[in-house]
């Protein structure tokens, strides 16, 4: 059902999608550590973004990711976290 091997190129993509999130995460906790609650709204970017590193390195995760429901979770996912990022 759609499982294929994922090429660099595709694999690269998610790396820099998911450091990304780990970027604004960051960015966002330290330009925001006097609010209260910071903390759990930059970590809401944070560990997606890690989890999405971490899917490339692991075969199973790996296939899933190359597949068309695996691209459209890992957009929407991101999509929205970036989105909230900026509102944050």
């Amino acid at each position: 059902m759609g499982w294929k091997v994922m090429n660099q190129t595709m694999r690269n993509n998610y790396r820099m999608g998911g450091y990304l999130l780990l970027a604004v995460g960051l960015i966002n906790w330290r330009y925001q550590n006097e609010d209260s609650g910071i903390a759990s709204r930059s970590l809401l970017i944070v560990i997606p973004g890690v989890i999405i590193v971490a899917m490339t390195f692991i075969k199973p995760l790996d296939k899933f990711l190359a597949s068309r429901a695996g691209m459209a979770v890992v957009t929407v996912i991101g999509a929205l976290l970036v989105g909230l990022s900026f509102l944050n």
